[in-house]
């Protein structure tokens, strides 16, 4: 072996053993892959881990550390390239920080193998198993990148927190995952506020994790060619164009890509493998964005993949395209067909990877010719703006967003109605004005056309012009059945040449102190088109004057005057219905007109709904003062069930009821939006707590805490917990479970002073989740000890509230012993 030789001054000695006055062994460079020499310079250098220490001066680092700390900015023109020896180079990230930051723009690494395996940049750090952070996501990737150009050939980056890392070259290097439950994994973020991050490129690299595999979503451009990239959910998230070429992607669930970006992600001449553990459909995008997919191939290497689709809730304004698609070796058409464009041959050779990648700068970096002819070709027409237009006012305004920005050709716009008119503003932008007169709302189709036969269309709602409010014909009065509600009765000037119109009043309920209280307490609010003329009566308007306020309205006219009636008597206890007064009954049909504005200050027999931060979060949010619920509909494990969901962070819902001692029982049935048994969007102190026997005002009573942990990816803790002046405190043992799902029922009662808890969930385990062992069932008891006088109960949800995260309550019910108290 020959070594070169390099004067120093005064002694030197060598890991051999042997002591040289004057002369340094530098150790050997190996080829590049053409097995030609590497020529190193300030630009290039080269990294081999079996070296005990660093000769800057020659470019020869032990560390890919201390390389890119030598590592000067570089260019376009010229990158900085590092080239590494096979080896495993672990990055060293902490609880509180990334393991290794690439700040110079135009870095380019090189492993020195045609093998990926072979040159590996490892960490194993995921969110809240092994980085933490009290301000939201922990700092987990293996690299990130805040300089613009990077690049990365032919070596492996892996975040082996939930993978195994496996070196065939040498195995004595393998090392086991860090945990089996699945969590935020990055392998590569980048991200910068001072400058645009751009013509990022990836070839012949693998990206090993499995939760959020790539978080490039800053990256504008990015050419993934000859990639290996697995996960299984939101491991692909595009910034503004993304193109994979000649790659695998490999999922393990459902939902891969978190979106697709500003523009879009494409997938050219690759292969899709899906290994699901359970039947299930694959959804390309979680949220509804545009997908490029030119001969595609899905493989299903369990079995268990069903069809495959754009998005679970695909928009109509949002097109994708697909050419040569097949599922399982046979011609595809992904789901839904109306959100799909199926390009046919002559089209097809526009949406090349060169194509995509353009921009206005004609960057190019597949190395294949852009066809000059199809340079200005649009490959996605993206439709914004208001859908709804009533006429008789304003016109709403619709632009198109032509991609690429640089396509030129004209665009030709239609309707199928005339009751809709379009008028051209420029180029890509008109106006819609509404020239409708009929009683009902209609949907009216707009499309937009470019010359090479890209369209799209969007559904625009017109509503009738607008009519005076109806008259009262008969004054409203409100009185209290002897069927256990208070009914309000009008009558209103409905008629029209055509017969009669539907009312469409709205109508609110408020608790009285007495009839002149100028500070009521709305108690229902109508939401359906149905006016709410009836407010069944609860234990909480005992006592009390009930008011209504009537704004006159039908299907063609705003809202009128408000009438406000207030009833004769004060509601007694006689009036209610049977059981009533031992209840507190919030169900399917009582939600739906329950009130969701913040109300924070506790009242007998009354709601608390607000924010609230306990003192035991680990994480910085803040309990912003806004209504804490809202009434909607869920998505995913929820999809299209309705009841009222949290709306921010810290919701609570509490009911207060003073001095009772007895015994009771709460029921919640509720539905989360998240399916695989975590419930939560991350396992940073996120919980649901139900309360019993909990005074409002101290904060003082016992609860059962549901709380995703990193014990288990799809299983929740539950807890029994003591609450004094709230300060919690468990007074059962946790057990982990799937009952937090679908379907989720729990039941918590006080009797005999025993706490029990028993939740169970309708949704069937997954077979991870049986294999693990997890029960489905949840039963937990402990005793009360010294006692809280109190008959409050409710819940507070400490999770995030993002579409998927969150969960739809359908009831939440307290039965109480009747002692006598009212």
């Amino acid at each position: 072996m020959k070594y070169r030789c390099t004067p120093l001054l005064g002694w030197v000695v060598l890991a051999m053993g042997v002591a040289l006055i004057g002369c340094q062994h530098v150790p050997p460079v190996a080829p590049g892959l053409d097995g030609q020499p590497l020529t190193l310079n300030e630009h290039t250098l080269y990294v081999d881990g079996q070296l005990k220490r660093d000769w800057p001066k020659q470019h020869i680092f032990h560390s890919l550390h201390t390389a890119i700390a030598a590592a000067p900015v570089g260019t376009e023109q010229r990158p900085t390239t590092i080239y590494l020896a096979p080896n495993v180079y672990w990055m060293h990230g902490t609880e509180t920080d990334r393991g290794l930051y690439i700040h110079q723009d135009w870095i380019r690494l090189v492993g020195l193998s045609d093998d990926p395996r072979d040159v590996v940049l490892g960490d194993n750090r995921g969110h809240t198993i092994g980085a933490h952070s009290t301000s939201g996501s922990s700092p987990a990737e293996t690299l990130f990148v805040t300089g613009t150009g990077f690049s990365a050939e032919n070596l492996t980056i892996g975040n082996y927190c939930n993978v195994d890392l496996v070196y065939p070259r040498d195995p004595s290097k393998n090392r086991t995952k860090r945990s089996d439950t699945i969590t935020q994994a990055y392998v590569i973020g980048a991200s910068s506020e001072e400058k645009t991050l751009d013509k990022f490129v990836f070839r012949n690299v693998r990206f090993i994790s499995m939760l959020d595999t790539l978080a490039l979503g800053a990256v504008e451009r990015a050419y993934f060619d000859g990639v290996y990239v697995q996960g299984t959910d939101d491991y692909i998230g595009g910034g503004d164009v993304h193109v994979f070429e000649h790659s695998v992607l490999h999922s393990y669930t459902s939902k891969p890509l978190y979106t697709a970006g500003r523009h879009g992600t494409a997938f050219i001449d690759s292969r899709w493998e899906v290994s699901f553990s359970d039947p299930q459909d694959l959804w390309l995008s979680k949220n509804a964005s545009t997908l490029f997919l030119m001969n595609v191939d899905f493989v299903d290497r369990t079995g268990q993949l069903g069809d495959v689709h754009w998005s679970p809730y695909p928009k109509a304004s949002v097109n994708s395209y697909q050419y040569g698609v097949t599922v399982k070796g046979e011609p595809y058409r992904i789901l839904p067909t109306n959100n799909g464009r199926v390009l046919n041959a002559e089209q097809k050779p526009a949406y090349s990877a060169a194509h995509l990648l353009a921009g206005d700068d004609g960057w190019n970096p597949t190395g294949k010719p852009l066809d000059p002819n199809r340079a200005h070709e649009p490959l996605d027409i993206r439709l914004s703006g208001p859908t709804e237009v009533r006429s008789g006012e304003e016109a709403i305004e619709w632009n198109a967003a032509v991609f690429p920005e640089q396509a030129t050709g004209a665009l030709s716009w239609s309707t199928d109605n005339e009751v809709l008119a379009v008028s051209e503003l420029d180029h890509q932008r008109v106006q819609l004005t509404g020239e409708y007169d009929g009683e009902s709302p209609i949907q009216v189709s707009v499309s937009v056309r470019a010359d090479n036969g890209l369209e799209n269309h969007r559904d625009v709602t017109v509503y009738p012009r607008l009519l005076p409010a109806p008259d009262f014909d008969q004054k409203p009065k409100v009185h209290i059945t002897s069927e256990g509600e208070a009914r309000v009765e009008y009558a209103l000037n409905l008629d029209w040449e055509g017969g009669e119109r539907p009312d469409r009043s709205q109508i609110r309920w408020y608790r009285l102190n007495d009839p002149d209280d100028d500070s009521p307490v709305p108690v229902a609010v109508g939401r359906s088109e149905q006016p709410l003329s009836r407010y069944p009566l609860t234990r909480s308007d005992v006592g009390h004057y009930l008011m209504a306020m009537v704004a006159p309205q039908h299907n063609r006219s705003q809202a009128g005057a408000v009438r406000k009636v207030i009833t004769e008597r004060a509601v007694r206890s006689a009036d209610l219905a049977p059981g009533v007064l031992s209840s507190v009954n919030l169900s399917a049909s009582t939600l739906q007109s329950f009130p969701v504005a913040r109300q924070s200050r506790p009242m007998n027999e009354g709601w608390i709904r607000d924010t609230f931060y306990p003192d035991d979060q680990r994480v910085g949010w803040t309990a912003r003062p806004v209504d804490g619920w809202r009434y909607g509909v869920g998505v995913n494990g929820a999809d299209g069930r309705v009841g009222l969901m949290p709306a921010a962070q810290g919701a609570r819902l509490l009911y207060t009821r003073d001095d009772f001692n007895g015994e009771m029982s709460v029921e919640v049935a509720l539905d989360t939006e998240k399916t695989a048994g975590q419930g939560f969007g991350s396992p940073n102190g996120q919980y649901l707590e139900v309360y019993i026997r909990y005074d409002t005002r101290t904060q003082s009573g016992y609860a059962l805490r549901i709380e995703r942990t990193a014990r288990y990816g799809f299983a929740t803790d539950f807890t029994l917990y003591r609450y004094e002046n709230g300060t919690g405190t468990p007074i059962s043992e946790s057990v982990s479970s799937t009952a937090f799902n679908p379907g989720s029922h729990i039941h918590l009662a006080v009797h005999d002073d025993r706490l029990v808890a028993r939740v169970t969930s309708d949704t069937l385990q997954s077979s991870d989740q049986k294999a693990a062992g997890l029960p489905a069932e949840v039963k937990l008891e402990a005793s009360l000890g010294s006692s809280v006088a109190s008959g409050g109960f409710g819940l507070q949800h400490t999770g995030t509230v993002g579409p998927g995260g969150r969960f739809v309550l359908h009831q939440l019910t307290a039965h109480y012993r009747d002692d006598g108290s009212l």
